[in-house]
């Protein structure tokens, strides 16, 4: 069955949000997320887009953009074909990495930019893993105090300005876009207690001296139960490499 066009945006401003195969984590450490923003750079520097906000969380990133001389399509062929390469290299993995098709929507008024533009600076709040959004590293918004290289000048796209715009970002979004749909993260108590539930009892750092196949059959439990690669490793002592080769067995 023949895939949906994608809807254009007037203004060539666009949301995306590009995630993992099956829900995989796309970063294993701070390594990779840096080498991410060095490969988003780089792209941009060829395919003139302008870049407002990102946001990397486990699986899945958030970008706020506008369309430069490339289309959509081709920028993300290009980050995926450099950023996969190195991720694959790195922890010794084959096959996609990245969902086959990235999704997106457009935006055509000023109002709608700055909801989306408060969402992705504040999925780092909702989803757990930071108490204040301008606080998560991997969070880069035009405009806000945390402003970095790679965001561009928002100054033509709102009147907001300094405490302004910080105040109205801080603000829940009134739209839930391009939710991914996934429940809101365990906590390292939760996640300890769901190990020892599958493993009958046993410390969460015993389990990476198990016989493969148990430890295996352990961690795959565990990934289904909901807790993330980075939880499991974290907890058990077990490498997130060797998670994602369980993973994908």
């Amino acid at each position: 069955m023949p895939r949906a066009a994608r809807t254009k945006s007037e203004t060539g401003l666009y949301h995306i949000m590009l995630r993992g195969m099956d829900h995989r984590d796309i970063f294993m450490d701070d390594e990779d997320r840096k080498r991410f923003l060095e490969t988003l750079d780089k792209v941009r520097e060829v395919s003139g887009f302008k870049l407002y906000a990102y946001c990397l969380m486990e699986n899945h990133v958030h970008l706020l953009l506008q369309e430069g001389t490339e289309p959509l399509e081709v920028v993300f062929k290009r980050i995926g074909i450099s950023y996969v390469y190195y991720y694959n290299w790195k922890h010794e993995l084959s096959g996609h990495l990245f969902q086959d098709r990235f999704r997106s929507e457009p935006i055509d008024t000023d109002a709608y930019f700055l909801d989306v533009l408060r969402y992705i600076c504040r999925n780092p709040v909702e989803a757990g893993l930071s108490d204040k959004a301008f606080e998560y590293p991997w969070l880069g918004c035009a405009g806000m105090g945390n402003q970095t290289l790679l965001t561009d000048d928002i100054g033509k796209l709102t009147v907001l300005k300094n405490d302004e715009l910080i105040q109205y970002v801080t603000q829940p979004a009134k739209t839930e876009h391009l939710d991914t749909t996934e429940k809101k993260r365990l906590t390292d108590r939760e996640a300890i207690e769901q190990l020892k539930s599958l493993s009958r009892g046993a410390n969460p750092q015993d389990i990476t001296g198990w016989s493969p196949d148990k430890r295996d059959r352990i961690v795959i439990a565990a990934l289904e139960s909901g807790i993330s690669i980075r939880q499991v490793s974290r907890l058990t002592g077990i490498s997130k490499a060797v998670i994602e080769r369980i993973r994908k067995q």
